[in-house]
């Protein structure tokens, strides 16, 4: 029987596997549904066990399939990885990476990226990252980007990530604030009006996700999910705020703001590169991977 198994199928299968969807993976390999309803089956026949049943409208792994997973993906992530390395990868062909990126990166990678002479042909997009989980690894395996910048750490086995750089929280104040210059003590912090910066996906606000103490109720004038809306908002008001320390650095003369240490234990902002196994040694996705680091090294 084994002799005989077409590889094809088990590619098809760990699609399937990854996507938990007959439609998403026709998408991603460019089949027809009853293509891969088609090959699933004929596996199936072939090892004489039933890898996925129906639930709802979708379709969920069986045990058995949980078993061969564990089995074949190493192994195929291998086999891919030893083609790829074969492949060169030069600036001199044109080549467009995607990737994703929250609004902090986003905001100090575009001026790196856009007087960088030794791109060449290669061009880097940055887009925002997905608002949850499951649709950013979703887009990943469909290989829709070819990275994401993450803060969050995520526990897929088809995935991997290299640290990139870390930051850190700050409060920020306009200056000429009539009650705060330059420093704050924690009685003050809650008697101050807020601009509250809400992390979407994590649902919880930047200061309450990066502090070792539990923060209690402040007093909220606006709640907004844009750092830019934050550092306009903090400007042109009497309010205080907790942002990343490098965008504030960044913009702290545009936007006539100072910037003061909290009176709490902030925890650090660590940024990861995240990407699918299957790109590990990718010519290609290795230069992205130091390029972006090289970025980060220079500040």
């Amino acid at each position: 029987m084994l002799r005989d198994l077409d590889l094809n199928l088990l590619k098809v299968f760990i699609a399937v596997y990854e996507n938990r969807s007959i439609t998403l993976t026709a998408d991603e390999l460019d089949m027809t549904q009853p293509g891969v309803s088609g090959l699933i089956k004929r596996l199936q026949q072939q090892l004489g066990v039933q890898l996925f049943v129906r639930s709802g409208r979708g379709i969920v792994p069986t045990h058995q399939a949980h078993e061969l997973i564990r089995q074949v993906s190493p192994a195929f992530t291998q086999i891919q990885n030893a083609i790829e390395s074969i492949d060169t990868f030069s600036t001199e062909q044109p080549r467009k990476f995607i990737v994703y990126s929250s609004e902090p990166t986003m905001l100090m990678l575009l001026p790196l990226i856009e007087k960088d002479e030794s791109l060449g042909n290669v061009s880097i997009e940055l887009h925002p990252t997905l608002a949850d989980e499951e649709s950013l690894i979703q887009s990943l395996n469909q290989q829709q980007a070819d990275l994401a910048i993450e803060f969050s750490n995520y526990s897929t086995p088809s995935f991997f990530s290299e640290y990139l750089f870390e930051d850190q929280i700050c409060l920020i104040a306009r200056k000429g604030h009539p009650r705060v210059n330059g420093a704050i003590s924690g009685e003050q912090f809650y008697q101050e009006k807020h601009i509250t910066l809400k992390l979407r996906r994590e649902d919880a606000y930047l200061a309450d996700y990066y502090t070792k103490e539990r923060m209690n109720e402040r007093i909220v004038a606006a709640e907004c999910e844009s750092l830019l809306s934050q550092l306009s908002m903090v400007s042109s008001s009497d309010c205080i705020s907790a942002t990343a320390i490098s965008i504030a650095k960044m913009y702290k003369d545009k936007f006539d703001i100072q910037i003061i240490e909290p009176p709490f234990t902030t925890i650090p902002i660590r940024y990861q590169l995240m990407t699918h196994n299957r790109m590990k040694h990718s010519p290609a996705n290795m230069w992205l991977r130091d390029k972006l680091r090289s970025y980060f090294d220079q500040n």
